[in-house]
């Protein structure tokens, strides 16, 4: 069931950030890294809700085993831009035994209801290359490609 975040999900939501961070460390450990405790985490992920995050979870035998976070953006008018409202995907992660059975997807959805009702135009994320996953989830559910970001490390 896909619900709204309650307090007595962060240790549940921080454990699934590890495991999506574990990925990011494994393919870009010049980046990122696995040093935080389940506290740190914790309050990591109570900050970004402090800062205006959101989270949806879904829940199966009253445990989170997935979640989607966003933030919306103000995006002002500028002389070349038009000033729009769009939410920010800033994580998904689905519990890996629960993987593969439509969780994420339904929680894009939920997510896109949601911002809809906001005045939402859209929704943007970033997906690093090496996860493919994660942008066949964002392609199968409208999104393409609107920026090229490079990055060249000089280490």
């Amino acid at each position: 069931m896909i619900d709204s975040f309650l307090d007595t999900d962060l240790p549940h939501v921080a454990s699934l950030l590890r495991g999506l961070n574990a990925l990011h460390v494994q393919q870009v450990p010049h980046r990122f890294h696995d040093d935080a405790d389940p506290e740190t985490l914790e309050a990591f992920v109570a900050t970004l809700m402090e800062q205006g995050g959101r989270i949806l979870v879904y829940r199966a035998e009253g445990v989170p085993r997935g979640y989607l976070l966003w933030k919306l953006r103000d995006i002002p008018a500028s002389a070349v831009e038009r000033g729009r409202r769009v939410a920010v995907l800033e994580h998904i992660a689905v519990a890996p035994s629960w993987r593969r059975r439509g969780i994420a997807r339904r929680l894009v959805e939920r997510f896109e209801t949601g911002i809809r009702s906001e005045g939402c135009e859209g929704w943007v994320t970033t997906v690093h290359s090496f996860n493919g996953a994660s942008a066949a989830l964002m392609r199968r559910a409208g999104a393409r490609p609107a920026v090229e970001l490079l990055e060249k490390q000089l280490v």
